[in-house]
């Protein structure tokens, strides 16, 4: 879950704790883009775009 002011930032690498396939729970995943509605992300390649709401449903944990 989004705590209440944490940030996510361009180049920011993260993780998503409750993606449905294991492999993309430990995937690293890059932020391209920060909009008023969500984050653009990429990994090996993909881009995609997710809701503020879509982020913090999937856990979205910055890498330690």
């Amino acid at each position: 879950m989004i705590q209440p002011g944490q940030t996510y930032q361009v180049g920011d690498a993260v993780h998503f704790t409750n993606a449905t396939l294991p492999a993309n729970r430990t995937r690293d995943y890059e932020i391209t883009a920060t909009h008023p509605d969500g984050i653009s992300i990429t990994a090996k390649g993909h881009g995609y775009f997710l809701t503020h709401e879509q982020a913090d449903h999937l856990g979205i944990t910055k890498k330690p």
